[in-house]
């Protein structure tokens, strides 16, 4: 299902729709005259061709789908998100894309378990969607989403539709009152003894905490980086993060996808600000 990275190009494309999803988060769907080979994980580098010079930079974007109506899911915090945010049918973005390396492949006779925080759904929702096509029958993966309200819960529906879902919210206002970790710990204790694989994106000190429980429990975890960024292909060295046992890796070239071993999470917050730039920026 998920094979080799494919090959990045500068794509023009205008905006098809923009679909709100409450007050902060927003789909912004284009209009693409030849698909984009994106795999699930990977993610473009954005912007509209009438930002003039500020913003200067595109913004990183989990890719939501690809092919000839790819698609991403902002949440708006910044100048960029929000100009995304008013974007109207037919203004013209470019999109640098496909970048970063995809998920990996679920080993065979696993279940995959996802767990996402707020606008860190996307590129799972990509994944379960590709995990059906293939399923074939088989086991639904199981999703385990959290946010701090119910309005932080964008594209819940559509996880549903391809997943077994399970919900948590800090306030309390839907499903689980608490954090998502919550719902992990539970899930992992229904799940003992079976062969998963767990799947995160999320703030930072989420999949921290999701990949601190599954090696306790010496369960396989992937985590999807967010980082701020400049190029996406690895020539601003601008997403650095910190590796096991030592050193450095770059967001853009050695993720976003990659093994939660591999990343000391310690020493990660503050490197990148703690800032999640693809989706909020």
């Amino acid at each position: 299902m998920i094979e080799a990275q494919t090959r990045r190009r500068l794509y023009t494309f205008p905006l098809h729709r923009r679909d709100s999803i409450g007050s902060a988060y927003h789909v912004l769907t284009f209009e693409a005259n030849e698909p984009i080979a994106a795999l699930p994980g990977q993610f473009a580098m954005v912007r509209s061709t009438t930002w003039g010079d500020a913003p200067l930079l595109p913004r990183p974007m989990s890719l939501l789908t690809g092919g000839t109506r790819p698609s991403i899911l902002i949440k708006v915090v910044g100048e960029g998100t929000m100009r995304m945010a008013y974007a109207s049918s037919g203004e013209q973005f470019e999109l640098l894309a496909p970048l970063g390396r995809p998920w990996s492949p679920l080993p065979e006779g696993h279940r995959a378990v996802f767990v996402a925080g707020g606008v860190g759904v996307a590129p799972l929702v990509f994944l379960a969607q590709a995990l059906g096509e293939a399923r074939a029958g088989g086991e639904m993966p199981l999703a385990l989403y959290g946010g701090r309200t119910h309005a932080d819960l964008p594209l819940d529906a559509e996880l549903a539709a391809v997943t077994e879902l399970r919900v948590a919210t800090e306030d309390g206002s839907r499903g689980t009152h608490g954090r998502v970790t919550v719902l992990l710990e539970k899930a992992l204790d229904e799940l003992s003894g079976r062969a998963i694989k767990v799947y995160t994106c999320g703030p930072d000190p989420m999949m921290a905490a999701v990949a601190r429980i599954c090696a306790e429990r010496h369960v396989a975890c992937e985590v999807s980086l967010e980082t701020p960024m400049a190029c996406g292909y690895g020539v601003c060295l601008g997403c650095p993060v910190p590796r096991r046992p030592a050193g450095y890796l770059y967001a853009c070239t050695e993720g976003p996808c990659i093994d939660a071993a591999l990343i000391d999470w310690e020493r990660g917050h503050g490197v990148s600000a703690g800032q999640k730039a693809r989706g909020a920026s």
